[in-house]
């Protein structure tokens, strides 16, 4: 039954008094009485006049916050029935994301908070709060992440009808922070020629490490150069490049169809796409690269570790090419960078911005999907025939072409 709430003054204001289920420390459910202030009685010298105030209140109240799970802390909804709801929709990786930024950064600020009483000026408080304690030590993208995150907790409270006022994180302001978290680098074509170079032999590898000590990863320099080269001329990811099977080569594109991160694989396929999936283009050289590393009956994943799975690409880096780089005097600057690099190289080929996104697929996965990736685009095709060019006049592409 609704609660209709008993008004009373008390210290020149007026307030409405009112019960809310709350679970007592041993388990059991008990009416707690609450009260909240409507008004001045200087400004409301009448009761009558309050009652209004008094009833838009309680018609909200009655609406969401009687209920038990409406009372819960923000802390246990969050880690109870938030993390687990969004664990069986979202990407491993996201959920990491949201999971880092509520234990780093959330968590021991909401303490005192539950699910109903959470207002748009504690989120501003909030985040008042860690500008002061962080400043530009933290960039205004982790600023942005961190109000993204809460919001996607309130949003989550709102679906499941916990409150019934808008996103509480609505209109919280984002400390500035610093520009970027970390620079956002990208290699260039004659960095590229660079590290093909250094695993274009057919001859073991040998990495020489800082200790001076030689290890002899089992790993054939050829492949380490198709996924740099893949990487460079195409544009993958790193998830896509670990993603990649040879049922995936159509001999002209690369079917982007997969991704994976740490041990978990996802399906890039929209669901109402399920035959159609992301392409690029095979330039030359990359068609070199790839058939290279091809065996007769080639199945499975193209870069796979000793026993058919995934190749872990960051401990390749660790292990192989970061070592091999610094040895000759160049620099790492992460997988993602080749594709930088073939963004930045497309552009200074005076490819159009809009060609170079297509070719990247840097939209909405599901615009993207239908917009560009289920077929390859004319201008696709001669902005990738522009960089083919480009790449093809390089000497150490000649050399593996000849």
């Amino acid at each position: 039954m609704a609660q209709q709430g008993s008004v009373f003054q008390s210290h020149g204001a007026w307030y409405v008094r009112y019960r809310i289920p709350e679970k007592q420390s041993d388990g059991t459910v008990a009416d707690v009485q609450h009260a909240k202030r409507l008004a001045s009685k200087r400004d409301y010298p009448k009761k009558s006049e309050v009652i209004p105030l008094k009833n838009e209140f309680m018609a909200k109240l009655n609406r969401t916050r009687f209920t038990l799970e409406a009372g819960v802390r923000v802390v246990d909804f969050v880690e109870n029935s938030y993390f687990p709801a969004i664990a069986k929709r979202l990407s491993p990786s996201t959920v990491r994301g949201y999971r880092e930024a509520w234990r780093c950064h959330l968590r021991e600020r909401v303490m005192q908070f539950r699910v109903r009483d959470f207002r748009t000026v504690d989120g501003e408080h909030l985040m008042s709060e860690l500008e002061r304690e962080h400043g530009t030590g933290l960039a205004h993208d982790t600023y942005k992440w961190i109000k993204v995150t809460l919001s996607a907790i309130f949003t989550f409270a709102r679906r499941q009808g916990l409150i019934d006022a808008v996103n509480p994180m609505q209109g919280v302001s984002i400390p500035k922070g610093r520009k970027h978290g970390r620079k956002r680098q990208a290699y260039s074509l004659e960095e590229i020629q660079q590290h093909l170079s250094l695993f274009s032999s057919d001859e073991p590898l040998v990495i020489i490490q800082d200790n001076g000590t030689e290890s002899r990863p089992e790993l054939a320099a050829k492949v380490v150069g198709a996924i740099i080269g893949t990487a460079s001329f195409a544009g993958l990811r790193e998830g896509e490049l670990r993603g990649l099977w040879w049922d995936d080569d159509d001999g002209d594109v690369l079917n982007i169809q997969r991704s994976v991160w740490r041990t978990h694989m996802k399906d890039t396929k929209t669901g109402e796409d399920e035959e159609d999936a992301g392409v690029v283009p095979i330039i030359e050289p990359l068609r070199v690269l790839l058939d290279a590393i091809r065996s007769e009956n080639a199945h499975g994943f193209v870069f796979a570790n000793s026993i058919g799975g995934s190749l872990d690409l960051d401990n390749l880096a660790d292990r192989v090419i970061k070592p091999m780089l610094k040895a000759n005097g160049l620099v790492w600057k992460g997988w993602h960078a080749y594709r930088r690099g073939l963004a930045t190289n497309l552009k200074r080929l005076g490819v159009d911005d809009n060609v170079i996104q297509a070719i990247l697929r840097h939209e909405d996965v599901g615009t993207t999907q239908r917009s560009y990736i289920k077929m390859v685009r004319s201008d696709v095709k001669v902005a990738m025939k522009s960089w083919e060019a480009k790449v093809q006049c390089a000497a150490v592409v000649q050399q593996m072409v000849n």
